[in-house]
């Protein structure tokens, strides 16, 4: 597998209007995301609605995902806020769907670091910086696993990007931005690329400025991100409302059908809904006619 370098992408979960997960709807964002020229897209994330799967649809929803993208692009699957057996179960179907690596929270409950080598010995894992209990030291918690085995493939950086520095001291990993609101700051501080939610909503936007970083046209990133990314992720990063604003900007752009979300998240409602429908035109993401406001 290639680097995990540069722009990688997590996936929404359109459903159905009878509740069921809308498959279609996820090969459409992967569509967008190839073409666009991200890096990679990860299945089940955060973003993707993870608590609301079963086992069963984690099983179906990441083997669907692999023959569709059929070696176009890596393909990771999300772990987030699992117990120690349960990660680990999720690790297993990844492996067995021919996912190329997890991305993975630390679990619960059980000793971290023994987590994530048994995690590793499954399947590649991209280590995510941050869990319930806390958050992961670069120095005290993360080095010492990659230097037990060489499948740890990324860190995900959730917290201020000044890790960044401390992280590209001491691993021989891509170290990626997970918080798209300080994804120009992060890559300022070193970041080989983000994950990213706000790159499955405009992935040309974020391949453009990881390309502009890359080149040092600075000034040019920052208008794009100032100009473009930061109005829409005003409004669709913040819980609990960030799963369906997500949702809504994806059925305006006509890539899904249905903006639902599974409970317990909320929908955004009449007024947040709206307001993004403005930010989106204002900054040129929707055609001048623009989409209906309607679910």
């Amino acid at each position: 597998m290639k680097r995990l370098d540069g722009v990688n992408t997590l996936l929404m979960t359109p459903y159905t209007e009878s509740n069921e997960i809308d498959i279609h709807g996820i090969f459409r964002q992967i569509d967008r995301i190839l073409k666009a020229g991200a890096t990679s897209v990860v299945v089940q994330g955060k973003i993707g609605e993870y608590d609301t799967y079963t086992m069963d649809e984690r099983r179906d929803t990441a083997k669907a995902v692999v023959e569709y993208i059929n070696g176009a692009a890596p393909v990771g699957v999300g772990i987030i806020n699992a117990t120690f057996d349960d990660g680990l179960a999720v690790g297993r179907i990844a492996a067995e769907s021919g996912a190329d690596y997890v991305m993975s929270r630390p679990p619960i409950d059980g000793d971290s670091h023994d987590y994530f080598l048994r995690l590793a010995d499954i399947v590649p894992v991209m280590l995510y910086d941050q869990g319930l209990r806390g958050e992961f030291s670069i120095h005290d918690d993360i080095l010492p696993i990659t230097q037990q085995t060489e499948n740890i493939i990324a860190l995900k950086i959730s917290g201020i990007p000044d890790k960044n520095y401390e992280a590209k001291q001491f691993l021989d990993i891509p170290v990626l931005c997970g918080w798209d609101l300080m994804s120009l700051l992060a890559y300022q501080m070193g970041s080989d690329g983000v994950i990213s939610g706000s790159a499955t909503l405009v992935p040309e936007h974020e391949v453009r400025l990881y390309d502009l970083v890359r080149e040092q046209r600075w000034d040019e990133a920052r208008d794009l991100y100032y100009g473009k990314l930061v109005p829409i992720l005003n409004y669709c990063t913040f819980d609990p409302h960030a799963y369906s604003v997500c949702k809504y900007i994806l059925k305006y752009m006509g890539v899904i059908e249905n903006s639902d979300v599974r409970p317990p998240n909320p929908d955004a409602g009449e007024a947040r809904a709206a307001e993004v429908y403005e930010v989106l035109k204002r900054v040129g993401v929707l055609e001048p006619e623009g989409a209906s406001l309607g679910r």
